[in-house]
């Protein structure tokens, strides 16, 4: 049996802070009281947690986390032509590239505090390769496009379910269908991935709505706006996470909230790309389950959620619509990810997934009035001191546990020099 106590930490259950023990065993969540006993902690591995906020840890629940080998090659153009130049790079991507890119940004994510991060990309047994070996939690699909080219296509969907067969059943990945978005990909392909998402019981994760461009490509082809279209498809009679939806209206937001779509709310590569300000306060009030997502770091270009909730209160303000309260948004930084995906964590409750993060209370935690409105407003990342995944502690005191920093350092940067020079 592998356990782990937290000690003396203020932890975050219920909703609300206290000072308390945590005991792990085995990946769960065992007990959460004001003290483990002596006899239990003798064969656990223990994390004093004094001075600290005891967290549940984050999800990032829409990347590309390969992509951080395209950090800052491409810079300061609009989607399209952003676009243009990275899928060039990709070409040239193989699985060890992706591997590498992969490592690098867990590493980046497990020092963020994230736990666990849903991923859709090329070569994808690379990035399953690193969450096995780094010990993080990952929902996994391989990104389908097709641009109505029937060949494309089949291999596409053959892709697919290769992925899905091989890396099924596995205790930390948790599997998707992934066909990029509605201007990329055939009514046909989208067809299909819904028939393979109820073949496997597996949730759709796709792009949608993210620019004016892209509704209006939608539009031209259909008729429809990307919502209307993927409803009218009946993409939305599965579980369906749906990254940005930054351009929806009022009938679309009904529509997202009765099938029980969640969206993946990427604030910073909405800004970056130019793409506009998703409509949040709207789709909270309308009961939308939003979750934060970082996209990939080429369009970021950092994986940190504790930017993501920042920027993502911050923007509803600029709307001048309605706050966003900070407790909503931490509720998208983890509870609302882990549920999107159909998982039992974002919570410090008895009987929930081990996924952890312990920050620690310093200079921009100082005073602490309100935990909530620290970490929303005032982190920059560094608070966070350790992270336990599944019940393993993967960072003590900011140290990785499972990755050779500097070794991957070096290689990354080998690789990705390869790429773009």
């Amino acid at each position: 049996m592998e356990r782990v106590v937290i000690t003396g930490g203020t932890c975050l259950v219920r909703g609300t802070f206290i000072k308390a023990d945590i005991l792990i065993e085995d990946g769960i969540i065992k007990d959460i009281t004001k003290m483990i006993s002596k006899v239990l902690k003798e064969d656990a591995e223990v994390l004093n947690a004094e001075r600290c906020l005891v967290v549940p840890a984050f999800f990032n629940a829409h990347t590309h986390v390969a992509m951080t080998l395209l950090r800052c090659a491409v810079e300061d153009v609009p989607l399209m032509d952003w676009l243009r130049e990275v899928w060039r790079a990709e070409s040239r991507m193989n699985e060890k590239d992706v591997y590498t890119g992969a490592m690098l940004g867990i590493a980046e994510m497990i020092k963020s505090g994230i736990a666990c991060f849903s991923d859709q990309y090329l070569h994808m047994d690379g990035v399953a390769k690193a969450v096995e070996e780094s010990g993080i939690r990952a929902v996994l699909g391989y990104g389908m496009i097709d641009m109505d080219d029937e060949e494309k296509r089949k291999k596409e969907l053959k892709e697919t379910v290769r992925f899905v067969e091989k890396w099924k059943n596995k205790q930390r990945i948790t599997l998707t269908v992934d066909p990029h978005s509605p201007y990329t990909c055939s009514e046909e392909l989208l067809v299909e991935s819904i028939k393979l998402s109820q073949k496997y019981n597996l949730p759709l994760h796709i792009h949608v709505a993210e620019t004016k461009d892209e509704v209006r490509m939608v539009k031209e082809r259909t008729g429809k706006t990307p919502v209307k279209y993927l409803n009218d498809l009946g993409f939305f009679s599965q579980k369906v996470i749906a990254a940005h939806c930054v351009w929806v209206d009022d009938e679309e937001l009904t529509i997202l909230a009765k099938n029980g779509v969640s969206v993946a709310h990427c604030p910073v590569s909405n800004m970056k790309l130019g793409s506009g300000i998703a409509r949040i306060a709207e789709m909270v009030d309308a009961g939308v389950n939003v979750c934060l997502g970082t996209d990939g770091a080429a369009s970021n270009n950092s994986l940190s959620i504790i930017g993501e909730m920042k920027f993502a209160a911050l923007l509803q303000k600029l709307r001048n619509v309605k706050i966003v309260r900070a407790e909503e948004v931490f509720k998208m930084a983890t509870k609302n990810g882990y549920m999107a995906y159909g998982l039992r964590g974002g919570e410090l409750e008895e009987g929930y997934l081990a996924d952890i993060t312990i920050l620690r209370k310093g200079l921009s935690y100082t005073p602490l009035y309100n935990p909530f409105y620290s970490i929303v407003y005032s982190s920059y990342g560094f608070e966070v001191r350790d992270l336990i995944v599944d019940g393993k502690v993967l960072m003590k005191n900011c140290d990785l546990m499972t990755v050779d920093e500097e070794r991957l350092m070096d290689e990354a940067e080998r690789r990705g020099f390869d790429l773009i020079l």
